[in-house]
C-alpha cells in the first residue's frame, strides 16, 4: 500500500496500481502498432513480439486483479461463490 501526503492535510492511499499498469502496457502496444515489421530483421521482430506478449500479459493480470478487487470470488459457507 502506497501512501501519499499532500499539503500536510490530505492523505491518499493507493492500494492497487493496476490501472497504471494497464495504461502503460496499452501505451507500449500503441507505440509499436505502426511499426512495419517487414522492414525489421529477425531480432527486431522478436523484440516487438516480446513487447506485445508482455503487454498483453500485464493487461490480463491487471484486469484480473481489478476483477478480484471488485468481486469477492471466495466461496461462502455453502460452497457457492459470492459475487
Amino acid at each position: 500500500m502506497l501512501k501519499e501526503i499532500l499539503d500536510n492535510e490530505i492523505e491518499i492511499e493507493y492500494e492497487d496500481r493496476s490501472s497504471e499498469y494497464i495504461a502503460s502496457a496499452y501505451n507500449a502496444l500503441g507505440a509499436i502498432d505502426l511499426l512495419d515489421m517487414g522492414l525489421m530483421d529477425d531480432e527486431e521482430r522478436q523484440t516487438i513480439k516480446t513487447i506485445q506478449f508482455q503487454s498483453i500479459a500485464i493487461i490480463s493480470e491487471s484486469i484480473n486483479n481489478i476483477y478480484h478487487e471488485i468481486f469477492d470470488i471466495t466461496p461462502d459457507d455453502d460452497g457457492d461463490l459470492v459475487m
